[in-house]
């Protein structure tokens, strides 16, 4: 039986066929202007189709985050009086219709199909790998930017920042063929009142500058929070003396390149000016916390308290790890995180002398309990799906409140 996309693929060269002034052969698409409306309503058609064919589970989980991400949206407005907040192109357009989204990557694939130059099997397991990679990117960066979303609302910015970054399409210096990383310093721009923050931004950049920055007024102190980790092309002169600074070289060289940079990482500070810079070429700011998204199905069996144990052993947040889940991950991934059992180190202590024996008693022994030094800083898992007041620990913990070990 036929799926409901290969009925619309059907009509859609139907109507080419009866329209031979349309061609689409090699390089060329001409499609003349008093048939290119109808001719891209059934191509379209050829696209939702197989969107809802293949992937209904998916495209239902997409709506449920462009409805939930539109509400956190307004919340982050009327709380921050920020006036816009950008989004990667290709993730809004997601956010705002997922199959509108997700149909985009569809496009040369059908126009490949008519050509010819791919089977309908050959089309349908390309097309299905690549709808699988993109909606998981998309989904991703959606909940991402959904979780700093509800960290606005909560910590209700009453001014916002911008600490301003260069990249190549604003300084030819930034990445150009001439130009070896590390080799250029110059000062990092002051900040700047902004009404806007922006989630996506260049992957060639001179320094690495906080995502959004703000006054935060329930802590009373600036924040800063950061997303999309990249490697800076350039060295800050004047880093504040006040933020502890990693050498990136020395991380790397222990922990390694791949994905050793968290999700988010936040600042709070009392001076604005101490929150401008979060790495360069060669410096990395010690963080307050950091944040791991988990917005996938099963994280936890795939390994996801793995990798947040390596960015709080590379980065040593001072308030611990916050993992950000969507679904509730099993009791295990609770039970892994809670703290291990105080070292104990036993002293033989004499207790006293036997009655009617001149011999000391055999020595008994206390069990003194002796903390361990410098303990790692905590994880906490917040099963938050998409209740953004379950953030609220995070502000607490911003805000010098000690919190709770397996938040759920």
């Amino acid at each position: 039986m036929a799926s409901t996309w290969q009925g619309s693929f059907a009509h859609l060269k139907e109507f080419i066929k009866d329209n031979p002034a349309i061609e689409i052969s090699g390089n060329c698409i001409s499609i003349p202007g008093d048939v290119r409306p109808e001719f891209y309503r059934r191509f379209d058609n050829v696209r939702t189709d197989f969107l809802k064919d293949n992937f209904p589970s998916s495209l239902e989980k997409g709506y449920e985050l462009s409805r939930e991400f539109a509400q956190v949206y307004k919340e982050a407005i009327a709380a921050s009086g920020l006036e816009a907040i950008n989004v990667r192109a290709a993730v809004n357009w997601f956010l705002q219709d997922p199959i509108n989204g997700l149909m985009r990557s569809l496009f040369d694939p059908v126009f490949n199909l008519i050509r010819g130059k791919l089977s309908e099997q050959t089309f349908v397991e390309n097309t299905i790998r690549l709808i699988d990679d993109v909606f998981r990117d998309y989904f991703r960066h959606g909940y991402e930017c959904w979780t700093v979303l509800g960290l606005l609302a909560h910590l209700q910015p009453d001014k916002n920042y911008l600490s301003k970054s260069r990249d190549f399409h604003t300084d030819s210096e930034v990445g150009g063929n001439s130009v070896t990383p590390g080799m250029h310093e110059e000062l990092v721009d002051t900040v700047t009142e902004s009404k806007s923050i922006a989630f996506d931004g260049s992957s060639i950049t001179n320094f690495i500058t906080p995502r959004t920055l703000f006054h935060a007024q329930r802590l009373g102190r600036y924040v800063a929070i950061h997303t999309d980790f990249a490697e800076a092309w350039w060295r800050a002169r004047g880093r504040s003396e006040r933020m502890e600074w990693f050498n990136i070289k020395s991380l790397v060289a222990e922990f390694g390149r791949a994905r050793l940079w968290p999700d988010l990482l936040v600042y709070a500070a009392d001076d604005v000016a101490d929150l401008n810079l979060v790495a360069d070429y060669a410096w990395v700011a010690r963080p307050d916390l950091i944040v791991e998204i988990e917005e996938a199905d099963g994280w936890y069996e795939k390994g996801g308290l793995e990798l947040a144990q390596r960015h709080v052993a590379a980065l040593k947040p001072r308030l611990g790890c916050y993992i950000i889940c969507r679904t509730a991950p099993p009791a295990e991934a609770y039970n892994e995180i809670m703290p291990k059992s105080p070292v104990t180190t036993p002293q033989e202590t004499p207790v006293g002398i036997i009655a009617g024996d001149d011999a000391l008693a055999a020595p008994q022994t206390i069990q003194e309990q002796v903390p361990p030094s410098n303990p790692e800083p905590c994880i906490h898992i917040i099963h938050a799906g998409y209740d953004f007041k379950m953030l609220d620990s995070i502000v607490e913990a911003l805000a010098g409140q000690k919190p709770t070990t397996g938040d759920k």
